[in-house]
């Protein structure tokens, strides 16, 4: 799931501030020594990079462009609510500061899973998940910054999103189509309630700051690979195709993975895939929480967590960020599996 048990949290900020386990690092410091050899400033990662391209703790990772430049954001750890990484190039990074150095004051520092942002105007609104403060469930809150590395600043005397009859509400995901309409995609938390989890859509004003008309579910677990839950959602709309990217079963396990289903609208009705697009490797355990990108040279890539399969639930070193390519066929999709090995031209 985005959550980060808050015992397991703790231990690995104290393990990386002390410098134990792999990849400890403080900030600007690069990690990929493979990539810092072949310089920066192109356009994606270059064929010498290798896969995690961050080897600490990363979880739920989205990359936003940055002016020349790219920055990560990712679940809380390190002693940061939002952690974040910056890279020229894709391949080289180095650990930058608190995207949310201070959460809303209905929420509880420390306690930040899974966020997502977007530019709105000259306005970047991020949308994180944390704790509410009752019932002591998850809820979405959203942030505002000048910059897409933050700081961010919520203002919010309440949760944009709070599902309480349904375990809460996590994972939200904005999404601007083609046509200039944003929308808002996020989880009800039912796993932790026992009831079933549901992929639900919103519209946003234009500004990514209000909800406006009601909200409507679109898809749930009813696939035998899903397990016990869907989350994790992120749209891309391609050729007049909207594309949803999902995860699903249990992400402290190697039958983590990630779902795709397409409509023709962004509300849906989606239909699935039947079988996960992205799943374990030799290399890397529980692929998820995905999110889209395209590079200066129009490729897409896919940015994800997973597990060291030998080390699978591991304090250290945690979920690491990876980078796949993904290729576009109509309402089909490719994606390269998890290689430590970046393709030439990636």
């Amino acid at each position: 799931m985005s959550r980060t048990r808050p015992a397991l949290t703790l231990a690995l900020a104290a393990a990386l501030l002390a410098g134990c386990g792999s990849g400890a690092t403080t900030p600007g410091d690069p990690v990929n020594p493979s990539a810092s050899q072949a310089g920066s400033g192109t356009a994606a990662p270059s064929a010498a990079a290798t896969n995690p391209v961050w080897p600490s703790n990363f979880p739920d990772p989205q990359i936003l462009p940055d002016g020349d430049g790219w920055v990560a954001i990712a679940t809380n750890g390190n002693g940061m609510n939002v952690q974040t990484l910056v890279s020229d190039d894709l391949a080289t990074w180095s650990q930058g500061s608190d995207a949310l150095p201070k959460v809303a004051s209905w929420s509880t520092p420390g306690k930040v899973w899974a966020p997502e942002a977007h530019r709105f105007g000259d306005r970047w609104v991020m949308y994180y998940t944390t704790m509410a403060p009752d019932p002591a469930i998850q809820c979405i809150g959203l942030a505002v910054a000048d910059d897409p590395k933050g700081p961010y600043r919520d203002t919010s005397s309440k949760p944009l999103v709070c599902e309480q009859d349904q375990g809460g509400s996590i994972d939200a995901s904005p999404f601007v189509a083609k046509d200039g309409t944003a929308y808002l995609y996020w989880k009800n938390d039912g796993n932790a309630v026992g009831a079933d989890t549901w992929i639900s859509v919103q519209r946003l004003s234009d500004d990514g700051l209000r909800l406006e008309g009601e909200p409507k579910r679109l898809i749930r677990q009813d696939l035998p690979w899903e397990g016990q839950l869907v989350e994790a959602p992120f749209v891309w709309e391609r050729d007049g195709v909207f594309h949803l990217f999902y995860s699903a079963n249990d992400y402290g396990s190697d039958k983590y993975a990630v779902g795709h289903a397409t409509a023709s609208s962004p509300t849906g009705p989606f239909t699935k895939d039947p079988e996960p697009i992205l799943t374990s490797t030799d290399v890397a355990a529980g692929p998820g929480h995905c999110a889209l990108l395209e590079t200066k040279d129009g490729r897409v890539l896919m940015v994800y967590h997973a597990w060291a399969p030998d080390s699978i639930g591991s304090e250290v070193p945690g979920r690491t960020m990876w980078l796949s390519e993904v290729t576009f066929d109509g309402r089909k999709v490719s994606v390269t599996p998890p290689r430590t090995q970046l393709t030439t031209g990636l």
